[in-house]
C-alpha cells in the first residue's frame, strides 16, 4: 500500500514538471525587430529655434506589407507647428542605394488603397500603407518641410530645439523594423564672412600728338600720329583704351575747342556738330569719328560712331559724352579719326586745338 502511495505521487510530479517543461518552450518562441541601416536626416538648417526642412533616409530589412505603419518620432525641443499632408514626402527605391526613388500619393487622415494615410500626433509622425507595399531592402525616403515638393510644395518647416547638443530621431512602427537618427543642433550654423573686391580703372590714350600738316580746300585732311604732314585718306590717329569693373560701366567725355588760330583766336574752322555729317571738302569742317572693339556693352555715341560720317560738339567749358559702357568691360578700344576740311576763304595761320579725354567709372 505503501509503494502503491508513493508511485502515484510520483507519477504526479513527472506530470507537473514535464507541464512546466512544456510551458517554457512555449515562452522561448520570440519575435526580434530587425534594425534599419543606412540611416540619415539630412536637415537645412541645425540652428537652434530655427527653421528647418529634414530629409530622413533609412533601409528596411524586413519590409512592408500592406496596412503597416511607419512613424517618426521627434524628442522634446522639436516644436512640430500645425500638421499638412503637404509637408510630407514618401518615396522609396528600387534597392539598398538611396537614390532614384519614386514617389508614393498621401493624402491626410486613413489610408486608401494605393495612397497612403498620414497624421501627426505631438512629435510622431505616421504614415500608413493601404495596400501598398514595400519590399525587404529597399531605401525609404521620407521629405518633412518645404523640401516636400511632390503633388504640393510644403507650406511649414519644423522648429530646431531652443538648446544645443545631441537630439535622437525615432523610427519605428507596425512594420517591425526599428531605428534612430543622432542629430546635433548648434547656437548658429551660418559662417559669416566678407571679402573686398577692389575698384579697378585703367584709361590710356595711345598717343597725345598728331598732326593735320596743310589744310586746302581741294581735299580733305585727317590727323596722323605718324606722318606730320597728315594723310589725304581716313586713317586713325590714336586709340584710347579702357577697362573697368564698375558695376555700373563707365561714361568718356571729351572737352575743347576746334582748331583755332594762333594768330587770331577769333579765327576757327566750323566743328560739324552733335549731328553727324560726312565729309565736304571746300567747306570748313573739323569732326572725329570713332570706332570700338574688345569691349563689352559700350558704345560710342552718336555724334562720333557712325561709318561715313563725323561730328563734334564739345567747347573748352563744355564736354560732348564720347562713349559708354553699361558694366564692367575687359578692355575695350576705341580708334578716333581726326577730319578737317577748309573753305577757300579760311583766314590763313597755324591751327591747333587741344582736346581732353576723360573717363569716368560708375561704382
Amino acid at each position: 500500500m505503501l509503494l502503491t502511495t508513493l508511485f502515484k505521487k510520483l507519477t504526479t510530479l513527472v506530470t507537473i514538471a514535464l507541464l512546466a517543461i512544456g510551458a517554457s518552450f512555449v515562452h522561448v518562441e520570440l519575435v526580434l525587430a530587425a534594425s534599419l541601416t543606412s540611416l540619415s536626416n539630412t536637415q537645412s538648417s541645425v540652428q537652434q529655434s530655427t527653421l528647418s526642412d529634414h530629409t530622413i533616409q533609412f533601409v528596411t530589412p524586413t519590409g512592408l506589407t500592406a496596412g503597416q505603419t511607419i512613424t517618426i518620432t521627434f524628442p522634446a525641443g522639436y516644436t512640430m507647428g500645425t500638421f499638412n499632408v503637404n509637408n510630407l514626402d514618401l518615396a522609396t527605391s528600387t534597392s539598398a542605394t538611396c537614390s532614384g526613388f519614386s514617389d508614393a500619393q498621401l493624402q491626410a487622415g486613413a489610408a486608401s488603397a494605393l495612397t497612403w494615410g498620414t497624421s501627426q500626433s505631438s512629435q510622431t509622425i505616421t504614415l500608413t500603407s493601404g495596400t501598398a507595399v514595400i519590399p525587404a531592402n529597399r531605401c525609404i525616403q521620407i521629405q518633412i518641410g518645404s523640401n516636400a515638393t511632390f503633388g504640393a510644395t510644403g507650406v511649414s518647416q519644423i522648429t530646431n530645439p531652443g538648446t544645443p547638443g545631441t537630439y535622437e530621431i525615432t523610427i519605428a512602427g507596425t512594420f517591425g523594423d526599428t531605428g534612430s537618427i543622432s542629430t546635433y543642433i548648434v547656437p548658429d550654423d551660418t559662417v559669416s564672412m566678407t571679402g573686398t573686391v577692389q575698384q579697378s580703372l585703367t584709361f590710356t590714350i595711345s598717343t597725345t600728338t598728331i598732326y593735320f600738316g596743310n589744310l586746302s580746300s581741294g581735299g580733305a585732311k585727317f590727323a596722323s600720329s605718324t606722318n606730320t604732314a597728315g594723310d589725304s585718306a581716313e586713317t586713325i590717329a590714336h586709340t584710347l583704351a579702357i577697362s573697368t569693373n564698375a558695376p555700373f560701366g563707365f561714361a568718356i567725355t571729351v572737352r575743347g575747342d576746334t582748331l583755332t588760330s594762333q594768330q587770331n583766336s577769333l579765327n576757327t574752322i566750323t566743328a560739324i556738330g552733335a549731328v553727324a555729317a560726312s565729309s565736304t571738302p571746300g567747306t570748313e569742317q573739323f569732326a572725329i569719328r570713332a570706332t570700338e572693339s574688345g569691349g563689352t556693352g559700350v558704345t560710342v555715341d552718336d555724334t562720333y560712331r557712325f561709318s561715313t560720317s563725323y561730328g563734334f560738339d564739345a567747347s573748352s567749358s563744355t564736354p560732348s559724352l564720347f562713349a559708354t559702357g553699361s558694366g564692367v568691360t575687359n578692355t575695350s578700344t576705341l580708334s578716333l579719326r581726326y577730319l578737317a576740311n577748309v573753305a577757300g576763304i579760311t583766314e590763313a595761320g597755324i591751327y591747333a586745338a587741344n582736346l581732353t579725354y576723360v573717363a569716368t567709372a560708375n561704382f
